[in-house]
């Protein structure tokens, strides 16, 4: 359950809001007083104890959950009113590294960082120089990737670091000295080409060193610290993340020097996965990015195996999204759009680095040209098994039958398997027999339990509002429609993140900064909704989505509204204490009168109950 949540079940509004509101009086099923926010002499402000809400009836207009009523009492931001309420209710907030903590091991980093960069422009590092002359990289580039030299010596980056102030066990906890060794620590890269790693926020969180004299391993990266996990970041993504949102399209490769290389020459829409099969949450990153994905591995012949077992991988990652997590279970949400990702072949003993210098038009044309999954993985089905022997067509089904049946256009699924039916030399009867269609397009990872989808977002609420996500998912994924979301009232927006960030995004001056604005809970509902899966629009069907949104959010306001009229007036009933509530019988002729136009907006109309 998210932590609002959490606040709002163990928080007594009518406690909370009494605390401001000194003259809050009981009335019947409600209590009432003069609304703090605007001045008057007849009290319309009333909060409603069995819905746990508030609303001003007056000039204010509006109304909310006991988190909206701090945060206006208290101006307060989002993060900050959590904080002040979690400590009312006595709950401990989401355990996260101290910020403070976490900024030593970046500063350590850059430090280090420096100190690699000064000695490969100094004497020590000419004949690195000469190295990446030779591999073609060019000064601007080297300085603008911040490559450097880790010096030779047992612990001389150890040394410099302690003598800049910082203490050992800082810097083994940056992963930079390691003392697994027996005797004292030492630095852990020794004479390599070193490249800085950046996490999606630009944060140097650790390093990949590459080998100069043959010695192994050829690269070598930082540890798992608490700023770094190779699986959570891509190589030159926080360089790369303006242009894939501005081009819709991100291309993978392997290397640091791939990825070097494109950024140089232009191509600065590449990032590195630094090795194999993308995990899940280097997807998650790429998906709050681009919307198209290009794989270009690189092509020789001793990893074709490992390589197609890779992209296999990158697919079950890519297919089926993350969306959140219940304790240690992972939840996830198939997107079985594989159309939009695609396979790049490079010419046979060339990698990516090596196409991108000697000839830029090619790579270009490599990328534009790239194979769709399900076509490559046919396409190289020859090379992976011997197909014509019985095993070789029976491994080649079984791999090759979950990719097709994942794709969701039923025609495009149908074509893929009479060619996977032709390449076995069987007839397409004879292998759905075989293998039998399942009743889901959504494929489980192999070797695991297939898991329901699930729209549980980063809060991980067990409530979530799939209305309020379909509608904030189509603003932020197409901001051209920004101009028609001014239409909406944000207090019409029930979940309080997502009224967090409508409000947030309406705001923004910057739409293109807008993400890194955000605090990171908001932050991350907003990667989990631009992730979203939606169907393909043209602008008028994007624009009568969002009105269609708009209209029902407007319908579910006015109905909330009436419930709490309701309410209202069985409460003056029940008192019977002889007061008239004409004002409140207004009100609800007023809301009748406006759910009426709304309806009538929409092409028809039932007169709502009196008091319903």
């Amino acid at each position: 359950m998210a932590i609002s949540d959490e606040i709002k079940e163990r928080l007594d509004i009518v406690e909370v809001v009494g605390s401001y509101v000194p003259g809050l009086k009981k009335a019947g099923r409600s209590y009432h007083a003069l609304c703090p926010f605007h001045t008057e002499r007849t009290p319309s402000f009333v909060v409603f104890p069995e819905r746990q809400s508030w609303r001003c009836f007056g000039a204010c207009a509006t109304g909310g959950d006991v988190l909206s009523f701090v945060m206006r009492m208290e101006k307060m931001s989002f993060t900050d009113t959590v904080k002040l309420l979690a400590q009312r209710a006595g709950l401990a907030l989401p355990q996260r590294q101290e910020r403070k903590e976490r900024n030593v091991l970046y500063q350590i980093n850059e430090a280090a960082a420096a100190y690699f960069q000064e000695l490969l422009w100094s004497v020590p590092g000419m004949a690195v120089r000469a190295y990446l002359q030779q591999r073609g990289v060019e000064t601007e580039a080297a300085k603008r990737f911040q490559l450097g030299l880790s010096p030779g010596g047992r612990s001389t980056l150890l040394d410099h670091l302690t003598a800049l102030g910082y203490s050992l066990e800082q810097v083994l906890r940056a992963g930079l000295a390691t003392s697994r060794d027996e005797g004292s620590p030492r630095d852990l890269f020794h004479g390599r080409l070193m490249f800085a790693i950046h996490d999606d926020q630009g944060n140097l969180s650790g390093f990949g060193g590459r080998s100069l004299d043959g010695s192994d391993p050829k690269y070598l990266n930082s540890p798992r610290t608490e700023v770094f996990d190779k699986g959570h970041i891509l190589y030159a993504f926080h360089l790369a993340k303006a242009s894939i949102k501005e081009h819709g399209e991100v291309v993978v490769v392997e290397g640091y020097m791939d990825a070097l290389a494109a950024h140089q020459h232009g191509f600065d829409n590449v990032v590195a996965c630094m090795g194999t099969a993308l995990t899940e949450h280097q997807v998650s990153l790429l998906r709050g990015a681009g919307r198209s994905f290009v794989l270009a591995l690189d092509p020789d012949a001793a990893g074709r195996h490992a390589t197609f077992r890779d992209l296999v991988e990158s697919w079950h990652a890519l297919e089926r999204q993350l969306v959140g997590r219940r304790g240690n279970v992972s939840i996830y949400q198939p997107t079985a759009d594989l159309s939009a990702i695609r396979v790049a072949l490079m010419p046979q003993g060339k990698d990516p680095d090596e196409v991108i210098r000697q000839d830029p038009e090619l790579w270009r044309s490599l990328v534009s040209q790239a194979l769709p999954l399900v076509d490559y993985f046919l396409a190289s089905a020859p090379e992976r098994w011997d197909l014509s022997t019985s095993e070789g067509k029976a491994a080649a089904a079984q791999e090759l039958w979950p990719v097709i049946m994942a794709i969701q256009n039923a025609f495009e699924q149908e074509k893929y398997l009479r060619r996977l039916a032709d390449a076995l030399g069987v007839q397409p009867a004879t292998l759905e027999a075989s293998l039998g269609r399942p009743r889901s397009v959504a494929s489980p990872r192999r070797g695991r339990a297939s898991t329901p989808s699930a729209s549980t977002t980063p809060f991980e609420g067990e409530h979530h509002d799939t209305l309020e996500e379909h509608l904030l998912a189509l603003l932020l994924q197409w901001p051209e429609l920004r101009q028609q979301a001014q239409e909406v009232e944000p207090q019409s927006l029930e979940r309080w993140e997502n009224r967090q960030l409508f409000t947030l995004w309406i705001e923004c001056s910057k739409i293109d900064k807008f993400q890194d604005t955000l605090e990171e809970d908001i932050r991350q509902q907003a990667n989990y909704l631009i992730a979203l899966p939606l169907p393909p629009m043209d602008l008028r069907r994007r624009e009568q989505a969002v009105k269609e949104c708009i209209q029902r959010l407007e319908e579910r306001r006015l109905r909330r509204l009436k419930a709490e009229e309701a309410l209202l007036l069985e409460g003056w009933n029940e008192a019977g204490d002889g007061g008239e509530p004409r004002d409140w019988e207004q009100q609800s002729l007023e809301t009748n009168e406006k759910l009426r136009r709304l309806f009538g907006e929409r092409g028809g109309y039932q007169r709502p109950a009196r008091g319903h």
